[in-house]
């Protein structure tokens, strides 16, 4: 018992580093004296009377491991979160990417980035945590930069022709990386589930989708539900930024008066 309430005491302090796999490692271990501490004094009541075997448990230990393991996965995520936000916004907001050659060039380099840290991160926290552990931390780690460049694009208010190249490339090579850290994390093919747990990452694809469309295009995925998980209050906001109003009035009146109708509730 003592040795285990040292280990609760001093643990941290060990890990105190900011390398995730540590902390993920001390994760791991917590939970798993936790599960002995459940186990380990059965043995040995055999060989006890009834008064010593009643005080020969260590169940008190478990709820401290557990809460331990709990924290420190916690605090490992805000890290990791930290880290990947901060890489997003060297993109500078993805303001005028395809027609400002330096702020394309940020762009560049901050989606370059964020690849190579969600490769990291299959080996860090996917091959260490178990399978529903680690398909849960990843999917709140790719949330963590999927939603924020979701609203930092459908807050951009004009998008050119280039722009629309420019952003359907970075979302197109960013993607994958998500989706690659999502299948590894669940050790199989991406289902629903991985979609729902990262709701951010079909909203980005179908976006992706309407930056490369035509408007004729959009109008029919539109009216056959293919961009149901944007909202009508963003939708309408991408048409606006795509495409201008004389456009929109003359060749998606109807998708514009419904989206409007819809935004406004």
């Amino acid at each position: 018992r003592e040795v285990l309430e040292l280990f609760v005491a001093l643990a941290p302090t060990r890990v105190s580093s900011p390398v995730p796999h540590l902390s993920l490692l001390l994760h791991n271990d917590c939970r798993y004296l936790a599960h002995a501490c459940l186990t380990l004094p059965l043995p040995y009541h055999a060989r006890l009377d009834a008064a010593a075997a009643a005080d020969a448990t260590l169940v008190s230990i478990v709820e401290p491991l557990r809460a331990l393991a709990a924290a420190t996965l916690r605090a490992a995520l805000h890290a990791q979160s930290a880290a990947l936000l901060s890489t997003l916004r060297r993109a500078e907001g993805f303001v005028s990417v395809g027609e400002d050659e330096a702020a394309g060039a940020a762009a560049q380099r901050a989606t370059h980035q964020l690849v190579r840290e969600l490769a990291l991160l299959r080996p860090q926290w996917c091959e260490t945590l178990p399978r529903g552990v680690a398909l849960s931390s990843v999917s709140r780690l790719a949330e963590a930069v999927l939603r924020p460049l979701y609203e930092s694009l459908v807050a951009l208010r004009h998008i050119s022709e280039r722009d629309s190249r420019a952003l359907h490339k970075v979302l197109s090579f960013l993607l994958p990386a998500c989706e690659q850290l999502l299948s590894a994390a669940a050790r199989s093919p991406l289902d629903g589930r991985c979609e729902h747990l990262v709701p951010s990452l079909r909203r980005c694809r179908q976006l992706g989708r309407l930056l490369d469309a035509r408007l004729a295009e959009v109008v029919a995925w539109w009216g056959e539900g293919e961009l149901d998980a944007i909202s009508a209050r963003d939708l309408l906001v991408l048409l606006r930024a795509i495409w201008n109003e004389e456009a929109l009035l003359a060749n998606a009146r109807e998708m514009h008066r419904a989206l409007v109708a819809e935004a406004a509730l």
